[in-house]
């Protein structure tokens, strides 16, 4: 299933989105439910051509957003924290599902050290550079209500 995108000007896209609760996910039939939403977003993402799609975007305000790597690998995150930025800031062109045929430029640091759960809700810890980086904290701003036109 393919699922609807919302858009800019939709003021869903400006909400900061709510932790999730391990208790409640993966407890009877919500990890039935929850990976069903995941395979609908990945489904979606590759639809699309977007490498990054948050939970937000398609009207849920969950802390979650995926990323397709150019490995293959589909990447899950759960609660992310972003620990700390460093690095230069570095300015680039990004685009964004919700803003459908629009490029920004936008900077930001280089490097991060990101803490999330998987979608087996195990914790990691990692300093990721680089594009995807970038992906992330593009991500993470839609978790936090931020769009890259306000940036």
């Amino acid at each position: 299933m393919i699922l609807q995108i919302i858009k800019y000007g939709d003021k869903i896209l400006h909400k900061k989105c709510q932790k999730i609760k391990k208790n409640i996910l993966f407890e009877g039939l919500f990890e039935n439910m929850f990976n069903t939403l995941l395979e609908y977003m990945f489904n979606t993402l590759l639809k699309y051509g977007g490498v990054g799609l948050a939970a937000p975007q398609i009207g849920i305000y969950l802390r979650l957003f995926i990323i397709n790597s150019f490995d293959s690998r589909k990447n899950i995150f759960l609660n992310p924290k972003i620990l700390t930025k460093f690095g230069v800031d570095k300015e680039y062109c990004e685009g964004c599902l919700s803003l459908p045929k629009s490029f920004y430029r936008i900077k930001r640091k280089e490097i991060i050290f990101i803490e999330y759960f998987d979608e087996k809700w195990i914790r990691h810890n990692l300093h990721i550079k680089g594009f995807l980086a970038r992906v992330i904290l593009h991500e993470s701003d839609h978790l936090n209500g931020q769009l890259i036109i306000s940036l």
